[in-house]
Order: structure tokens, then sequence, then C-alpha cells
């Protein structure tokens, strides 16, 4: 038999198969064939394209003793082809210790944990085969998409760059460096990166939605919009598509079939589809169990529970009574960002003698006046932005936190990931996200009475905790410039009644448009003052107007201003008239803090119950209508009736430091008291439960 298996070989090398191929075949039908047999003939059956044979006669030669190195390879080989990188891993790690570590095998053995997402295992492999060949540029760019699954973002940058030196048209390796860029919060570089990965690969569909994601984190809603219908062209079922197109399209006020595209979203959405991002529907009409659908779907998808971190949280043992209680925020936006407005005084307000306060901040930009006040009122500021989800996990985990914040949500920088290996055995969905994730491994929703309704639970993956008063917390410190420019240097007439709504350009959806231009007929010189945005939007707007027939000289912008000038300015406008379908959130609490009424119509969902909330905690109820009719009835009759609004300014003025809304300290009160009521039902080895939480005595 010896010499039989050396003359196949010799047929074989020389590449004469049709005399190698009979002989191997008399070969294996003899007991005991040799290992060499079976590899010949899944060589020969591979070059042939016969994979299904070749893997057969690579399994049979595996299991004999002798098998070679170069056969457990092509075996690790083809099942990571098939999809079973699980078995290549131990086909690898066989060939590895038959022949010792080289190049091929340990890359090999790198992709397949890539493959597995066990990425710290990629990387291990992958440096190995560095050491055998630095120059690979695939290797590099492979070892540089395992560091990014780390985020390990600096680490990867460097792999990609030195990747493309040795190999500058590598398209991918150009795209996925502009992802690590768009992650660092260096958004210009990543977009070059992106655009010498679309001049090299035009129509690859992953460079294209990387290319679109990266202009959406940096707001330039215009050109994302391009974007993704670019994207559209070229793979119309790509995930999460409509629902981006949707938003953006929203963004600019492009109104077209508006009702019909939304209306076709929404039911997708409700049937489990992946088409829209949980953010993407904030501005639509939307009921509670879509949006729960929205984010169960997204959060299953992207961010499923990690077993392993789940079990081990869910054993370790109650928090210890005898000791503060340790309770962390999460927040990609402790910076000048609406949030960190809203909860910089709660965190200067908390109580340090019952509790121990951490913050984890998420962002990798540079701080600010706001973020360095944030930071000062915590006992603990850790900043965490360039370590990987489970990395930040396993240091709240090891600090011993109690509860964990998440302030983000699905919101631009949110990091499930974190949540899903389970930073803390308690963790709370609070305040950056107007609803549920639609995930497990969140515990607790913060909300109030008036957004989730007793009854409606139902819609909440997480267990609803209902503070007094209102879920919102806010500055009572914050500042209003003291001098403002006149009404003439703001384009607004010197005479009339002024109409206004700051709210992000999302959330103008046509329906309430036909309101505000009814208004705009019905009172003489009246004007709507408006946030500016793009070019493209407010074309739309005034175009919408028109269409109305409203002149569109009686839309006004406002630009953009740092918060105490926007707050000053509020006192030029007359009366807020809020969105319906996701209400002013910071925008009301603004406008009541700065002494402006707000008009509000409560909604069916939590982020169009917001304003409800804020202005029954401001006790002006009377400002919260429950359908259009009387939203419009009531705007007319404030719009004509100045001694009835003075009457409401007046409140504001007199008594807004009085008002549940902007007593920070009382609302720190509240607070606490539901953390130390899931912490308690935690040490009594309660599940997580429905929490109402008492209102402080006045």
């Amino acid at each position: 038999m010896d010499v039989q298996i050396a003359w196949a070989e010799r047929y074989f090398r020389a590449g004469q198969i049709k005399s190698a191929e009979p002989l191997l075949r008399q070969i294996v039908a003899k007991p005991n064939p040799p290992s060499k047999a079976y590899e010949l003939l899944a060589y020969i059956c591979g070059n042939r394209g016969e994979t299904e044979a070749c893997e057969e006669y690579l399994t049979k030669a595996a299991k004999l003793s002798k098998c070679s190195p170069e056969c457990l390879f092509y075996l690790g080989r083809v099942q990571l082809q098939s999809g079973r990188a699980r078995e290549a891993t131990t086909s690898f790690e066989r060939s590895l210790k038959a022949g010792g570590d080289y190049f091929e095998a340990l890359h090999e053995l790198g992709v397949a944990y890539a493959a597995l997402h066990e990425d710290e295992r990629a990387v291990a492999a992958f440096r190995r085969a560095e050491r055998k060949n630095p120059r690979s540029p695939l290797l590099l760019h492979n070892l540089a998409n395992a560091l990014t699954g780390l985020e390990h973002f600096n680490e990867a940058l460097a792999c990609y760059d030195s990747a493309l030196t040795l190999e500058p048209d590598r398209a991918a390796a150009w795209s996925d460096r502009g992802s690590v860029l768009t992650r660092l919060g260096r958004g210009l570089e990543a977009l070059q990166s992106y655009d010498r990965a679309l001049a090299l690969d035009p129509g690859n569909v992953a460079v294209l939605e990387d290319h679109a994601t990266s202009l959406l984190a940096l707001r330039r809603y215009p050109e994302a919009l391009t974007a993704y219908e670019a994207l559209a062209k070229v793979a119309p079922d790509s995930d999460y598509l409509p629902g981006h197109l949707l938003h953006l399209r929203m963004h600019e006020c492009i109104w077209q079939d508006w009702e019909r595209d939304t209306q076709g979203l929404l039911a997708r959405v409700g049937q489990g589809e992946r088409v829209a991002t949980p953010f993407s529907l904030m501005g639509t009409p939307a009921d509670a169990a879509t949006l729960q659908a929205c984010a169960r779907t997204f959060a299953e998808s992207r961010y499923p529970a990690r077993a392993n971190d789940e079990s081990a949280a869910a054993s370790a043992p109650p928090g210890d009574a005898t000791r503060k209680l340790r309770i962390a925020y999460f927040s990609s936006d402790f910076r000048n960002h609406a949030t960190s407005q809203l909860m910089v005084r709660l965190f200067e307000c908390h109580d340090h003698t019952r509790f121990e306060w951490f913050g984890y901040s998420l962002d990798r930009g540079e701080g600010d006046e706001l973020g360095r006040r944030v930071s000062e009122a915590f006992d603990h500021f850790i900043e965490v932005g360039d370590h990987s989800d489970a990395e930040i996990a396993d240091m709240a985990r090891e600090a011993g936190i109690d509860i964990a914040v998440d302030l983000n949500g699905f919101t631009q920088g949110f990091r499930a990931g974190i949540f899903a290996r389970r930073a803390a055995p308690l963790q709370v969905n609070y305040l950056g996200f107007p609803g549920t994730m639609g995930c497990t491994y969140v515990d607790y929703l913060i909300a109030d009475p008036r957004l989730i309704r007793s009854g409606e639970e139902a819609f909440y993956t997480e267990k609803v905790v209902r503070l007094p008063e209102s879920y919102q917390a806010n500055d009572n410190t914050k500042r209003i410039a003291e001098s403002v420019p006149s009404r003439e240097a703001m384009g607004l007439p010197a005479q009339g009644f002024v109409f206004a709504c700051f709210n992000n350009s999302f959330k103008l959806t046509p329906d309430v448009f036909d309101v505000w231009m009814r208004l705009l007929r019905d009172v003489p010189s009246s004007v709507l003052w408006l946030l500016a945005g793009s070019e493209r939007m407010q074309s739309e707007i005034a175009t919408a107007a028109q269409a109305r027939g409203v002149a569109s000289e009686r839309i006004v912008w406002a630009s953009r201003a740092p918060l105490a000038d926007h707050l000053a300015r509020h006192a030029h406008a007359d009366l807020f008239l809020d969105t319906f379908h996701c209400n002013a959130h910071t925008t009301c609490s603004d406008a009541l803090w700065a002494g402006l009424p707000v008009l509000t119509l409560a909604g069916g969902t939590f982020p169009a119950r917001v304003a409800s909330s804020l202005l029954h905690a401001a006790g002006l109820a009377e400002l919260v209508t429950h359908n259009v009719t009387d939203y419009e009835a009531a705007a007319r009759r404030l719009a004509n009736n100045p001694k009835e609004l003075a009457g409401l300014r007046d409140r504001l003025r007199m008594e807004r430091d009085r008002m549940p809304l902007f007593d920070t300290p009382r609302f720190a009160r509240h607070i606490e008291a539901a953390y130390e009521a899931m912490a308690e039902r935690r040490r009594n080895g309660l599940e997580p439960d429905h929490l109402w939480i008492d209102p402080l005595p006045i």
C-alpha cells in the first residue's frame, strides 16, 4: 500500500489526476487506508468544486492519527466557508498543534473566532499571525475589524492605516476605517474615508450604508437623505432603511405622501419587520404597541441579552443595606446637550449621605463648561468612551454598582451593549429615550402617571416606575440672558401675535401644520416663529404655507443660539404651539422656565404626552387639550384674549420657583425614593414590579 500511495501522490503532484484518482479509490477501498489517500482525494474533489465530497474525505482523514496539518487546515477552511465556525476553530487549533505556528492557520483561526464574535480570541490569533507576517494587508484589515469589535478604536485605526499603506486600493478597509472614525467622533475624517471607499467601489452596499449613517450622525440631514436614497436604489431591502428615509424626510419637512408612507411603515413594524429604528418613529403617529414592537425587534436584532453576563448579574447578591446605595448614570451626553441641561442640577441635588453617585461618560469628545459642572457633581466620574461595552460592564460590576441608569436609550451615541451584558443587578431606562427599549435586561422605566396611564403597562417591556408630579428633571438655576435683541432684529414684526414652536423639525407634521396655518389665517398680523433648519427644510415649509393660503413671509426663522440667549428671546413670543406626535420635551420646560405658556395636545403615547406631564407639574393643566378641535379652539381663544394670556404669564412669573416642575431638590428626593424602592425589592428577593412613588408633603 505504501508503494501505491507513493505513485498516487506522484501522479497528483504531476497533475495526472486521471491516473491518481483510480489508484486512490482502490487504496481507500482496502482496510485501514492511510490518511494521505483521503487527503489527496479531498484535494481532487475540492479542485472540481465537489465541496461535500471534499469535506467527507477531509473528515475521514482527520480521524486518523497521521493526518497532516495541511488536511486539518483545509478541513477548517471548508467548515468555515459552510458557516460552521465553531468546528473550524477546532480544526485550525489541531492543525497548529500538529504543525506549529504558521501564518495561514493562525489567520484563519482569527477569522473563525471573529465570525463567532469572540473578538478577544480573534485578536489573539491575529496577533500571533502578525508575528509571522506583519505585512499582510488582509491580516491587518481583519485584525482592525476585531479590535473594532472590542471597541479598541485607536488601535483599530492604526491597523487600518497600516493595511492601507500596504494596499491603498482596499475599498473595504477605507469603509471600515470610516466607521471607526465615526465612533471616535471624527466625523469629517470619516466622510473622507468613505469617499475614498466609494471612489474605489461605487456600488458597495455596506459602504453606502455606512456613509449614510455617518452623515446622519453628523446631523447633515439633507446629505444623509441623498445617501440613503442612493442606498435604496441598489439595496432597497436594507435593514431599517425605510425608517431612516421617512425620518430624514420629516427632518426636511418633505410631506408628499407622508400619511401613506407612514401608515405603510407602521404596519410593517407591527409585523416585526426590520424597517425602522426606534428613534426614527418618534415623530410619527405610531401607537404604543407599534413603538414597543419596533424597539423589541431592534433590540433583539442588534443588542440581544448576553446570557453569561445576564446569569452572573442575576445571581449577584443583593446590595448590602448597611452601605450606601451605589447608583451610576451612563450617558454620551455629559456636555452641552439637552440631557445634561435637564439633569445637571439633579446631580448636584442628590443626597451623598445615603447614596454613592457614579457618572460613566460614554463620549469621546472634549468636555465643555456644562460637562465640567456635571463631572464635579458625582462622587466618581469615569470617562469610558474608549472602552468596549464588555469592559465598561465589567468596570461597573467591579465597582459594585447596584443600579445602572441609562440616559441614552436609543438616542444618538447609545451603548445598549453595556446593559445587554448586565452592568448592574438593576438597570433603568430614564429620560433620554421617551419610551420602552423593548429589551428584557432593562428592568425599569421611569415615567409618571400622565405619561403612562394605569392599565397601559403591557406596552412597556420594563416595569414602570411612576414618579409623582412629573418624570422630568430640571435645572432650577438655569440662567436667562439679561438682554435680548428687539423683535425687529430677530425678523419678527414690531406688532402682531407671535405663535412659536422651537421643536426639532422632524416633530413638525402636516396635520399640526394644517392647524397652525388656519390660525395664521384667522389671527390678523400673526406670525409663526420656528427653529431654523436646512435650506431645503425652510423652502418646504414656505411652499407648504403658500399651499394653505398663507404667505411665506409669515414664517419667521430663529437661528440656533446659546441657551441663555435662546431662553431670553422667548419674551418676544406670545404662545408656544406644541407638536402632536412627539411633544416639546426640553423645549417645553425651557419655554415655561422663560415664562412662555405652552399649549399641547395629549396623545396616546409616551412621547406625545411629555408636555402634558410638564404642564400639570407647572400647575397649568388648562393648557392641555385632548383632541385637535379643542387644541385649535384654545389657541384661537388665547390669541384673541390678551388678558387671559397675560394671566398665564403672570402665574408662570410669580409661581415658577414654587412649581413642582422646577423644584429640583424635591424632584431629587422623589427619584431617590424610586431607587430605594427598586433596591429594597431586590434585597427582599423580589422581582422588579411596577412602582408608584408617593409625593413628599409640600
